[in-house]
């Protein structure tokens, strides 16, 4: 079976990890396109509408503030995670992340490919500090993570030297005064995603048929 995945960099580790680059064509996103839903949507539709003589399209995103919803396959199917994001899909299921997230409802998390690929809040701060200053880069972060008091790291398996990612975790949380814990991850439901199985949890769109709110709704029971 010829599988294009196409998938964000949050789970890039995590898929490498197991063995999915090694018999499936992947090809992952910049972080950029995580603040911009409409782009994210478009590029994904643009990548899809290439990728028509494949056997099976997987992504990797989950819900992504909606960016998923819409996107159509004209003749492959599509599968991907019933998850509300990369936190629920990496951690197993939108339960476990719902569980976690009633319990640190003020938390920032942090996954290895967050860390590795993406913008963090205080690589942000450090971007607004130079082009605004220090004063107003200081108002312009706490604006958009005054509400957060801790940083979690989430421990996927696979993950190389653990004590390094610890250490950026306590870099960002030093400066932001939050409190650092960590979570074990768990990679089954993305084993599933990428292997192309269809089990609870994943969600399977046919040929020519849209990808609907209904789809991760009919799904959460199961995820």
């Amino acid at each position: 079976m010829k599988i294009k995945l196409i998938g964000c960099a949050s789970s890039k580790n995590e898929v490498e990890w197991l063995g999915a680059t090694d018999n499936i064509d992947c090809e992952f996103l910049d972080y950029s396109y995580h603040a911009n839903p409409k782009k994210l949507h478009n590029k994904l539709q643009e990548i899809i509408d290439r990728s028509q003589d494949y056997d099976l399209i997987i992504l990797t995103y989950s819900r992504c503030s909606n960016a998923v919803v819409g996107l159509v396959s004209p003749r492959v199917p599509v599968l991907l995670p019933a998850t509300h994001d990369c936190i629920g899909l990496l951690i197993g299921s939108n339960e476990k992340h719902e569980r976690i997230a009633k319990e640190n409802v003020d938390a920032y998390y942090f996954s290895q490919g967050w860390l590795d690929y993406g913008r963090t809040p205080y690589a942000e701060y450090l971007e607004y500090e130079k082009k605004y200053g220090e004063k107003q880069a200081r108002h312009l972060i706490e604006s958009l993570y005054g509400r957060y008091s801790k940083a979690i790291l989430i421990k996927t398996p696979g993950m190389k030297n653990v004590d390094y990612y610890r250490r950026k975790v306590k870099e960002i949380a030093d400066f932001f005064g939050w409190q650092v814990d960590e979570i074990d991850g768990d990679t089954r439901l993305l084993e599933s995603v990428v292997k192309g199985c269809r089990v609870p949890g994943v969600i399977y769109v046919q040929p020519g048929e849209k990808v609907t709110e209904s789809h991760f709704r009919s799904a959460a029971g199961n995820c």
